[in-house]
């Protein structure tokens, strides 16, 4: 045991000597064997630290050497341990505090499933319940090894399962099966989904229904879905031997048809243009609703400006167990607006008109689209606040889609 765990242990006491010859006090405990350090003086006070079970020893030496002793200050375990035992029951319910937070946490409240997409978590869920891993068991009592090897015998589609612990929350990690698509093999022809000229066509499967240069309408079939026909080439069979008729055989058409697709797309913009802005004043509405009733904890004039706009927020508290009565807040700001006209150069608005005909061609044309050109056209019209732009473009791109054939 080192000294200072020693002195920590017994206790020590800071004392102040005080008289017309604190010497003769520390010669005395010399000779006493009384064991003093930290020796220090300030003025006439010397201090000292000393043992507390010295400390009942040195009164017979403080009336030899006619001085004078005041404690100044204490350490160590027995003070600490009386301090303890002054506030026995702080000490006790910290202690009964630790004992229950062990105890909860010796238990699993929450089981969470991660990594499905097609399988349903909840599904994942009741076969470990039926195992014993639920909220409100002991740590211990779960066997992680027979938990995943029911749920991968249970559920067909995970490959991969484990059971993993993380303070009193489970986390149940699974991998699906990638299990292929079937492919669709009913008989179908390909035909158009929009307007065009053919500039490609190959049948992988079918016999094709038009050739280069055709010019197409949505729904024509482009590629019928019937086997192609195999003349007989025998050398014996007979030159002028009649022909046997058989019904065509019904495939699933398949192939590339690309043609030249144009697309066409108006914007506009006006050289004066209403702009609105919030001038900073606003009224605010809230309504609590109970079930069917509501009720109006601060109203709003109608209509709160001649201009503004407003922002809803729903608020919806927490039900009770097993309660179908639910709690609802709304919250109505109304901001007042304040408007203002906008003059804008007419290349300002040729590029407001042209950005927005760009945007509104782009959305119906496909992303695998091959652009072969574009050409944008400004619009005469009678009204002069107004510009208008065309914009037309010619792609090339895959125009067949898969249509069952009715049998």
């Amino acid at each position: 045991m080192t000294p200072k765990l020693k002195k920590y242990i017994n206790g020590s006491v800071k004392i102040c000597i005080t008289g017309a010859m604190p010497e003769k006090f520390i010669n005395l405990c010399v000779a006493e064997r009384i064991y003093l350090w930290g020796l220090s003086k300030e003025n006439e006070k010397l201090y000292a630290w000393i043992e507390l079970s010295d400390f009942y020893h040195i009164r017979p030496l403080v009336r030899k050497s006619c001085t004078r002793v005041t404690v100044k200050a204490y350490r160590g375990w027995p003070f600490l341990a009386k301090r303890i035992w002054r506030r026995k029951m702080l000490v006790l319910g910290a202690i009964m505090c630790l004992i229950t937070v062990q105890i909860f946490a010796s238990y699993i409240w929450f089981v969470d499933v991660v990594g499905t997409k097609a399988t349903s978590p909840l599904k994942i869920a009741e076969v470990a319940k039926e195992h014993g891993l639920k909220p409100g068991v002991l740590k211990d009592t779960i066997q992680s090894k027979t938990i995943e090897n029911a749920i991968l015998l249970t559920i067909p589609e995970v490959s991969w399962v484990s059971v993993n612990f993380t303070g009193t929350r489970v986390v149940i990690e699974v991998v699906e099966k990638t299990i292929p698509k079937q492919e669709d093999k009913a008989p179908a022809h390909i035909v158009s989904d929009r307007d065009g000229i053919i500039m490609e066509i190959i049948a992988l499967a079918g016999q094709p229904a038009v050739k280069k240069g055709d010019t197409v309408r949505k729904g024509d079939v482009l590629i019928k879905g019937i086997a192609p026909d195999i003349a007989p080439t025998s050398p014996n069979q007979p030159a002028q031997s009649a022909p046997i008729t058989t019904p065509p055989q019904l495939v699933k058409a398949s192939g590339i048809v690309k043609a030249r697709v144009w697309y066409e797309s108006y914007g506009e913009a006006a050289l004066q243009q209403i702009i609105t802005e919030r001038t900073g004043r606003q009224e605010m509405e809230v309504l609590l609703h109970f079930g069917e009733n509501q009720i109006a904890l601060k109203r709003a004039p109608q209509p709160p400006f001649d201009l503004y706009e407003s922002e809803i927020i729903h608020k919806t508290l927490p039900q009770w167990r097993n309660s179908q009565f639910s709690v609802e807040s709304t919250l109505n700001t109304y901001y007042e607006l304040r408007a203002s006209l906008h003059e804008i150069s007419v290349e300002q608005a040729r590029d407001e008109a042209k950005a927005r005909a760009l945007q509104s061609v782009q959305q119906s044309i496909p992303e695998s689209a091959q652009i072969l050109a574009r050409n944008i056209e400004i619009l005469k019209l009678n009204e002069p606040n107004l510009v208008r732009i065309k914009v037309g473009v010619e792609t090339v791109e895959d125009i067949g889609i898969s249509q069952m054939i009715s049998q």
